[in-house]
């Protein structure tokens, strides 16, 4: 039988390396994936059966995972990955997708989407002015009664401080 390969642009290699929840070298590393430059750009060719047995053992560790206990969420690891994923998903404005946010906190934390808006507002009652929630956007997520679009980390910094000598 031929060898079947395919190949990825390296933009759609970084998003579905993202999209698993692994560091794009070291799948490209698992892969076996060769580079390939093109244009301006480059892209990565990927051996089938390599690709084969990857996703198979990811299956095969995700499946191993379900038989664990579910580990309990506390409102301070929820804290902790809300940040880290505002952090890396924000743009230049400071505001992040909350769809992308979401999908980074329930994917590192195991919960559904449903847990994801629980937990986000318990944590702004909490927090009351950490976070700053906006209604636009193309895809909303529903917090309470209305639907938000973008999250931003509002970092309280001191006006001024007094040193006395």
């Amino acid at each position: 039988m031929d060898e079947v390969r395919f190949s990825l642009r390296k933009s759609d290699f970084d998003k579905f390396a993202e999209r698993l929840g692994v560091n794009a070298e070291e799948l490209l590393s698992a892969l076996k994936a060769e580079v390939v430059k093109v244009g301006p750009g480059f892209k990565y060719v990927i051996d089938m059966e390599n690709f084969f047995y990857f996703v198979v053992s990811r299956i095969v560790t995700a499946a191993q995972k379900r038989g664990e206990p579910p580990r309990q969420v506390t409102l301070e690891m929820f804290e902790e990955a809300l940040n880290k994923a505002v952090d890396r998903l924000a743009g230049a404005s400071g505001y992040a997708k909350l769809v992308e946010v979401r999908n980074a906190v329930a994917q590192e934390l195991a919960i559904r989407e449903e847990d994801f808006a629980k937990w986000l507002s318990e944590l702004l009652q909490v927090r009351r002015g950490a976070y700053v929630l906006l209604e636009g956007g193309d895809l909303k997520v529903q917090i309470g009664a209305k639907k938000y679009g973008f999250i931003k980390r509002v970092e309280r910094r001191a006006v001024a401080e007094v040193t006395y000598y």
